[in-house]
């Protein structure tokens, strides 16, 4: 950690900057390889595949507040889906799960060429996941343990549900990124990076309807994690 602090403070003292649009937004994609071994063991969720396990929407924005550094929030998101899963209790469900990064990155760059730059970002991370289960209102409070008890071997962790609920998990973590840029035009740009996630997640602090359940095991920060981004930037 102190060695990616050092290389900011190198590109934030020695880099050699040109002006350019102060304002950015940029739309893209992620790749990372988590383990979901909570969802992997359990054969009712969707089977794996390269878009709900490695596969990221991202979108970012940046404020340039020094000639050679910015400031921003992107987000990366992941998504998965299944109607109709088949619970213990001969019941079913429609499932959602959803993981969610928000990054608010501090990005040191500098032109190597008059068409490319090289940057650096560390950022800390805000990561949350949620879990929904529409069910059939007679059956809400059986089917949910009925689901939680993939995770857990705990019986009867609810006693009162909706027909629709959420189970939500926050944690946080951190990230360092090395990229390139090319310039397409002055405001136009193609962006790619690669580092890695560091996380605090932790299957045990999920919460439902505020009581504290056993989430899916995860591990979130298997290197390596690439992104590339299409920019534009607005002066």
């Amino acid at each position: 950690m102190n060695g990616q602090i050092y290389v900011l403070v190198f590109f934030l003292l020695f880099s050699l900057g040109k002006t350019q649009p102060k304002l950015s937004f940029d739309l893209g994609m992620s790749i990372y390889q988590p383990t979901l071994t909570g969802y992997d063991e359990n054969d009712i969720f969707p089977s794996k595949n390269f878009i709900n396990r490695n596969f990221l929407y991202t979108w970012s924005f940046y404020y340039e507040f020094f000639y050679n550094a910015r400031l921003g929030m992107s987000t990366s998101t992941s998504f998965d889906s299944k109607n109709k899963i088949s619970l213990d209790n001969a019941s079913s469900a429609d499932f959602q799960r959803r993981i969610t990064y928000r990054f608010f990155p501090i990005e040191t760059f500098f032109r190597w060429r008059p068409k490319i730059e090289l940057n650096f970002t560390l950022s800390p991370i805000w990561g949350r996941s949620i879990i929904s289960l529409e069910t059939a209102p007679s059956q809400q409070v059986e089917d949910w343990n009925s689901f939680l008890s993939k995770f857990n071997d705990t019986a009867d962790q609810m006693t009162d549900m909706g027909a629709t609920d959420a189970m939500t998990s926050n944690w946080f973590g951190y990230s360092s990124m090395l990229g390139i840029r090319y310039y397409i035009t002055s405001r136009m740009a193609i962006d790619f990076k690669s580092g890695f996630m560091n996380h605090r997640y932790d299957e045990s602090k999920w919460k439902l309807r505020g009581e504290k359940v056993t989430g899916p095991k995860m591990k979130l920060d298997d290197l390596p994690v690439f992104m590339l981004k299409f920019l534009y930037g607005f002066r």
